[in-house]
């Protein structure tokens, strides 16, 4: 059932933002005077379809994709084409009608993300906090670096970091890097050298820092000191002994006073309520038999239709960067190509996605889309982008290409993109394996 689910998200996900595309590159060849053949969600041999007037619609075998098929649009030797095929469109309606589809995903994520605007944007409220550090862990690259608590960091690799959102991009975009870090202790400067390491199986950037979250009640256990005191779920623990100790600490702090009273000031939905709760001693340390998760409390930002303008465009514009940044860094060979997620992936994350709610769900809708309008303007044969780089340097030397050289490219690009595919595929397997691609090449 799982797995079901995975696919029905996946293929509504994947489903919208093709559509998008393809719809796009369809009303622009339309609007060109350019026939249409085909417009198929999916690639392969047809499953089902209508014919509209001259038009195809059809869904087609392998849902990884779709395409519109324009009259003549394969055909480079045709010396003499029909007005309604493709190569008859000057040069300026050619990239039109190519760079259509992409702009349509681009023009989608920030319309979903303008309405998810509207209607409010949940926010942890930390994130927009000044980056003061309220945790370190042992052994950690921050802590290896000298970072400690109550630093407050401003600057990573020479740009300025305003709020936690600022320092945690900056740590996870840059798995494996050293970065310089200056950051202020008790009002002096100090520079440092942060080697952040990795986590996940995503291989996303981990330096050890955290803002300081309490700690709040996920669970008590029947017959514990904590039950005893009349603790709940979603008590929220805001000082010990009248210290503040927050979600890493309290663990540490109660394992070193078994069998002494402690003072608890917990809040309990608007109330404040004292409770004193005696440790019990379990293998040496103190417990007093209560789960707990560290408490973020979560804002909700509304905007004006202006103000949600503006966010959107602000938020398209930071991720693309973050996408230009990942790729740069696979070229240059700073990023593993295993963070590189296919369709097993993004099916985990639609399903994860769809379950946290449609605000979620819909953010990762207009993510994908944005990247695929980005990544499908790369000057790659096959892809819309590589039709444009053959176009810009054919009017660059100011001749066109022999037909033989643009099938030659194009199978060139075809074959990188199968190849690619291939890749990610057995990656997202690699991934769910116990040791990884050494389960799949163990050599």
């Amino acid at each position: 059932m799982i797995v079901l689910y995975q696919i029905l998200a996946f293929a509504i996900v994947l489903g919208i933002i093709v559509f998008i595309h393809e719809l796009g590159h369809f009303f622009a060849a339309r609007l060109m005077g350019v026939r249409v053949e085909v417009f198929s969600f999916g690639i392969g041999k047809r499953l089902v379809g209508k014919k509209i007037g001259d038009t195809d619609f059809r869904i087609s075998l392998i849902p990884l994709g779709g395409f519109v098929r324009m009259a003549g649009e394969e055909d480079f030797e045709n010396k003499t084409p029909r007005p309604d095929e493709f190569h008859a469109k000057n040069r300026a309606q050619k990239i039109f009608i190519l760079s259509m589809g992409s702009i349509m995903n681009l023009f989608l994520a920030f319309v979903i993300l303008f309405f998810i605007a509207l209607g409010g944007v949940e926010t942890e409220a930390y994130k927009s906090e000044p980056p003061r550090i309220g945790h370190v862990e042992e052994k950690s690259p921050a802590a290896e670096a000298g970072i400690r608590k109550n630093d407050v960091i401003r600057k990573v690799a020479g740009r300025r970091v305003m709020n936690w959102e600022d320092l945690e991009l900056a740590i996870r975009a840059n798995p494996g890097d050293r970065l310089d870090v200056v950051y202020e202790r008790n009002g002096l400067v100090r520079h440092t050298e942060l080697s952040v390491a990795t986590r996940t199986e995503y291989n996303v950037g981990y330096a050890g820092l955290f803002w300081e979250h309490r700690a709040v009640v996920l669970d008590v256990q029947p017959d514990s000191p904590a039950a005893a005191a009349g603790l709940q779920a979603g008590d929220l623990i805001l000082s010990v002994n009248g210290e503040t100790v927050n979600y890493f600490e309290i663990s540490d702090f109660i394992g070193a006073r078994a069998d002494q009273p402690l003072h608890f000031e917990i809040r309990r939905d608007d109330r404040v309520i004292r409770r004193t709760i005696r440790p019990q001693t379990v293998d040496g340390r103190g417990r007093i038999g209560i789960n707990l998760g560290p408490h973020s409390p979560i804002t909700i930002s509304h905007y004006s239709i202006f103000g949600a303008v503006k966010h959107s465009g602000r938020e398209m514009l930071k991720l693309a960067l973050l996408t230009f940044n990942a790729f740069k860094k696979l070229i240059v060979g700073k990023l593993s190509p295993k963070n590189l997620s296919g369709p097993i992936e993004i099916a985990k994350f639609s399903q994860r996605a769809m379950e946290s709610g449609l605000s979620n769900f819909f953010i990762l809708i207009a993510f994908i889309s944005l990247q695929l309008g980005i990544i499908n303007l790369f000057p790659i044969p096959v892809l819309d982008g590589g039709h444009l780089m053959i176009y810009t340097i054919e009017a660059a030397i100011r001749r066109e290409f022999s037909p033989k050289i643009k099938s030659l490219l194009m199978n060139i690009g075809l074959f990188f993109l199968i190849a690619l595919m291939v890749f990610v595929v057995l990656n997202d397997v690699a991934k769910a394996l116990p040791n990884g691609w050494r389960s799949i090449i163990p050599f």
